[in-house]
């Protein structure tokens, strides 16, 4: 199927959020959309292939920058005052956005590694807006990963995988069970993993699909974190079917 892409923005906060929609040409009927969100210190160019297959499939996709989220982020913002809330807040301004944009009859959220987690996070708060999920190796480490950190050597930005982070993201981890907060959405969701994932385990993926109520995992056989062009292109197009079922 044909589409075309579009520069589309939105506000989050006094924040513009930068990001490109593939809409499939359909004589002005409507359509699915899907709002990728991109991992940590990554951006939208790292989610256009899953765009483009989405188009090709029917699917509107809207791939977009967190706010800060990266270090070649088009969005507005600082890298030091990103955290789980800010996303969060970005990702509600996204649904907005998409919602009244006049394309989507439904829609999808998609989110790999911290953007998967977010996704996740989020789903719950908008149940009634979201027809169904996919995460890709969803960073559901998080909360063990930083709560156990020492918050006194925050008082100063610091690096954090080639980001400049301040103690603004440490406070924001979630200090709640994620996993029972999760289990509020009760739509299908779709999880792809890794079983040499060695950023975040395969186990976390394992919980997280005990935790949704309608929850499919697929774990992929020697792949990591980031996966291998084969295993990406064959993600694309399970993602691709399955949101085509909703």
């Amino acid at each position: 199927m044909t589409y075309t892409v579009k520069e589309l923005h939105c506000k989050s906060g006094e924040n513009d959020i930068f990001g490109l929609a593939y809409i499939p040409e359909t004589d002005g009927k409507k359509v699915p959309a899907a709002i990728l969100s991109h991992g940590y210190n990554s951006s939208h160019l790292h989610i256009l292939d899953l765009a483009e297959c989405l188009a090709e499939n029917g699917i509107a996709a809207y791939c977009y920058d967190f706010c800060g989220g990266s270090a070649i982020s088009r969005s507005d913002g600082n890298s030091t005052d990103m955290s789980v809330s800010t996303e969060q807040n970005d990702l509600k301004a996204v649904i907005e956005m998409i919602k009244s944009s006049g394309f989507a009859d439904k829609i999808f959220l998609y989110g790999e590694s911290q953007g998967g987690f977010i996704s996740a996070l989020t789903a719950p708060d908008v149940k009634e807006d979201i027809a169904a999920v996919a995460l890709l190796y969803p960073a559901f480490c998080i909360p063990n990963d930083w709560l156990c950190r020492d918050p006194d050597t925050m008082t100063e930005p610091f690096d954090f995988m080639g980001l400049k982070l301040s103690k603004t993201f440490y406070d924001s981890v979630p200090r709640y069970d994620v996993y029972a907060h999760i289990g509020k959405f009760g739509k299908p969701v779709l999880i792809i993993h890794g079983d040499s994932d060695d950023l975040v385990d395969v186990s976390y993926a394992q919980k997280a699909s005990t935790s949704f109520p309608d929850c499919q995992l697929e774990i992929y056989e020697n792949e990591g974190h980031g996966f291998s062009p084969d295993a990406r292109k064959k993600m694309c197009g399970q993602v691709a079917d399955f949101f085509s079922k909703m």
